[in-house]
């Protein structure tokens, strides 16, 4: 094992790569888009697949890994959807400036746009959400939510 020591939920998303099937390069380029980014050894990879091969083995059996590991499970993949989407509504909302006539933009179209851009932004961890609420029992509720720029 190497010297850097993996936390529970790195630990996991190597297993879960593990089970993919992915070799060590692959999930370096991975694990290099967490949050925090880490690296593994080729040492550290063929610990987990001897330690904990049969669990792997098990779980991919089960189908419960699978559902953990490929489609919308994947934030690669939400990304790849949102930006998709994100692509396709920006063309749309180009043309509609460029042939504007009447003056008035799609406002609805523009929200889901500005929404797209937030959800990307949450999904790459560029920006989180803090939320803060009055301790004092006799004040009304009030929720405020900022979110925090990197």
């Amino acid at each position: 094992m190497s010297n850097t020591r993996l936390t529970k939920k790195q630990r996991e998303f190597v297993l879960a790569a593990i089970a993919e099937g992915l070799e060590t390069d692959e999930i370096n380029k991975r694990a290099a888009k967490c949050k925090p980014p880490f690296t593994v050894t080729r040492q550290d990879v063929d610990y987990y697949r001897k330690s904990r091969g049969l669990r792997v083995k098990d779980l991919k059996e089960s189908g419960d890994l699978d559902a953990l590991s490929m489609g919308f499970a994947r934030r690669e993949e939400r990304v790849q959807a949102l930006s998709e989407i994100g692509r396709s509504l920006y063309e749309d909302l180009q043309g509609a400036i460029r042939s504007l006539t009447d003056g008035q933009f799609k406002e609805g179209e523009i929200r889901q746009m500005r929404g797209i851009f937030d959800d990307l932004a949450k999904e790459m961890g560029d920006r989180k959400t803090k939320l803060e609420h009055s301790s004092d029992p006799d004040a009304p509720v009030t929720i405020r939510v900022q979110y925090e720029d990197e």
